[in-house]
């Protein structure tokens, strides 16, 4: 997920970015990803029955487009990115060996990995350039 909007406690609308997600991007991509999480605030403020990715978002998203030369994705795609942030491996030691590559530092859900497997996941790597390493050296 490249951004979402939310409501704050005090009724507020926020917009948050995935900032390494979008850091590996072109200045562009996250004004573009800014326009999107806008239209739908918009959408929630003008109290749309339309509230995701429907039309009143494509009407929106084209207008905006057409008028600016932004290219505006109702699912931006950044599977690319995505994988370069994978920095922590994870390994079954059961039977099924299953390989896992996380963006976060946590174990993948095991619950039905042990009903299926009986194994247990064993971090295998970490990426010494990943994103939470950078974080730390700040």
């Amino acid at each position: 997920m490249s951004g979402f909007a939310l409501e704050t406690s005090t009724g507020k609308m926020k917009i948050r970015l995935n900032k390494p997600l979008l850091y590996l991007r072109p200045r562009r991509t996250t004004v573009e990803i800014l326009l999107h999480e806008m239209i739908h605030i918009h959408q929630f403020l003008s109290k749309s029955k339309d509230r995701s990715h429907g039309p009143t978002f494509h009407y929106h998203k084209r207008r905006i487009n057409r008028l600016t030369g932004a290219n505006i994705m109702a699912y931006p795609d950044f599977k690319d990115e995505y994988d370069l942030l994978k920095c922590h491996w994870w390994e079954c030691n059961g039977p099924c060996g299953e390989l896992v590559t996380r963006i976060m530092n946590r174990p993948p859900a095991t619950k039905a990995h042990n009903r299926k497997c009986g194994g247990e996941f064993i971090k295998i790597s970490e990426s010494e350039d990943g994103p939470s390493n950078k974080r730390r050296k700040i």
